[in-house]
């Protein structure tokens, strides 16, 4: 695996069949079904086949990986990594034990999330029940694409363009929701005549309270759904529709003492892959086609097959930022300011698109936060949201001077390892690379020289 870290914190998770919850210092006890319900029967529908012992296992690790990142608080006086240790009952005890696949399965978390994460699987004791779900088809002979689907303007724009490019293909969003949730294979098809419909997975987890805000495991529940998806489909396509600032920004400028972040690497992805590889032996292939472009680039051409972009930027937020303080009168909306925000207007900008998005923070001309906000709103948190936005601003710009001679070892050693994990020459990598990082400079500089130099965003920017 390569990393060696010095843990900051320590943890345990230990998930029973029954029992009592409980959660004493740094060890907790959750209950399969009561805390813990990550339910896959829609997906199984949409793949044409029944529900296994091995999808009841895989349902059960998501929940216990996304639980213990939660649990267990990151000390950040003290470093980033923290060590985790997490006991899953499974069925399938012998395929869990196999040492490629533990071996597969803490490379990809330990990568991820920039964690210690030792996982144990004891057998599981109840009998899974029938699933009642007996495919009446067979799967169809055309070719199947699974998307993560967040419902953010990234995932939305990836899936209609695959549409557009080939209406002879399948493109399956499949998405993560919270709640138990209630939807059928009837009520997804009618709604599938009139658009693109996500497939919902339930997901039930009793997350304490003051939860860990990281939340570094998101992608692997968020990209493993779908590539067991592909997996249940026979083997197929999982497409990241992260574009290169999101998917290498995180990688390439680090905040702070935080560890990489990698949520859409290709490092992740193939790790991934590998750990389904090894528990299913089937092929999942992962595919970033934005990879080497920005954001502005992607929403380019989704304007030319959706123009219809004020109802496409209402149906899909990208605001990172707690509801409770990006909000107006109650009313959710756009902080503005957040890493996200910033790189959604920008990109508008840059796209030429008529940015219709309600943002708290809204007024890009303005010299301060609170002078950019709609005339009687306010800021709860003044220096929260400073926070979050000289540090969206410095990353913006930090990226930008990565063009810059004086940094390019950190470009070059980034395309070494992307040349690895996409099979493709280190030369071609790196061009298509500086290309994104150029695109982007290119990007900002004129988003800050609309905003103008005395705007907030500049100010930030600069220091």
């Amino acid at each position: 695996m390569g990393q060696k870290f010095s843990p900051s914190t320590e943890g345990s998770v230990t998930v029973v069949e029954s029992g009592p919850a409980l959660s004493e210092g740094d060890h907790s006890q959750v209950i399969i079904g009561d805390g813990l319900a990550i339910l896959t029967g829609l997906l199984h529908e949409v793949c044409f086949t029944e529900v296994s012992p091995l999808s009841h296992d895989l349902s059960v690790l998501f929940g216990a990986v996304k639980y213990a990142d939660r649990f267990v608080r990151r000390k950040h006086g003290n470093g980033w990594a923290r060590q985790l240790r997490l006991t899953v009952p499974v069925y399938e005890l012998a395929t869990w034990r196999r040492d490629e696949v533990a071996s597969a399965l803490v490379g990809a978390l330990q990568y991820l999330t920039g964690d210690i994460w030792q996982v144990s699987f004891v057998k599981r004791r109840r009998k899974s029940a029938p699933s009642g779900q007996v495919p009446l088809l067979e799967a169809p002979d055309r070719r199947r694409v699974f998307i993560p689907f967040s419902h953010g303007l990234d995932s939305f724009a990836q899936s209609q363009l695959l549409k557009a490019s080939d209406m002879r293909m399948d493109v399956i969003p499949v998405h993560l929701r919270s709640g138990s949730g209630d939807s059928t294979m009837k009520s997804l098809g009618r709604r599938a005549k009139h658009k693109l419909v996500p497939i919902p997975v339930s997901a039930s987890v009793n997350e304490p309270s003051h939860s860990e805000q990281s939340f570094r495991t998101r992608p692997f529940l968020y990209d493993g759904l779908a590539a067991y998806a592909a997996v249940l489909s026979g083997g197929g396509e999982v497409v990241i529709p992260e574009n290169g600032q999101g998917s290498l920004g995180g990688s390439l400028v680090r905040l702070g003492a935080e560890a990489p972040h990698r949520s859409c690497h290709p490092g992740f992805t193939t790790r991934l892959g590998r750990f389904f590889k090894c528990l299913t032996g089937r092929e999942v292939t992962f595919a970033h086609p934005a990879l080497f472009q920005t954001k502005g680039q992607v929403l380019r051409q989704l304007s030319l097959v959706e123009p219809n972009s004020e109802g496409w930027l209402a149906e899909h937020p990208s605001c990172s930022y707690d509801a409770r303080h990006a909000n107006r009168n109650r009313k959710q909306v756009h902080c503005g300011v957040c890493g996200n925000c910033l790189l959604r207007r920008m990109s508008l900008f840059a796209a030429g698109i008529t940015d219709t998005t309600d943002y708290k923070v809204n007024d890009l001309h303005a010299k301060s936060l609170e002078e950019a906000l709609v005339d009687g709103d306010k800021l709860l948190t003044r220096a929260s949201y400073n926070d979050i936005a000289r540090n969206a601003a410095r990353s913006m710009q930090r990226l930008a001077d990565l063009v810059g001679a004086t940094t390019q070892y950190r470009v070059a050693s980034e395309a070494v390892g992307l040349a690895e994990y996409l099979g493709r020459s280190g030369s071609e990598v790196r061009g298509a690379l500086d290309e994104m990082l150029k695109q982007h400079s290119h990007e900002w500089a004129g988003f800050l020289e609309y905003s103008g130099k005395s705007s907030w965003v500049a100010q930030l920017a600069r220091e």
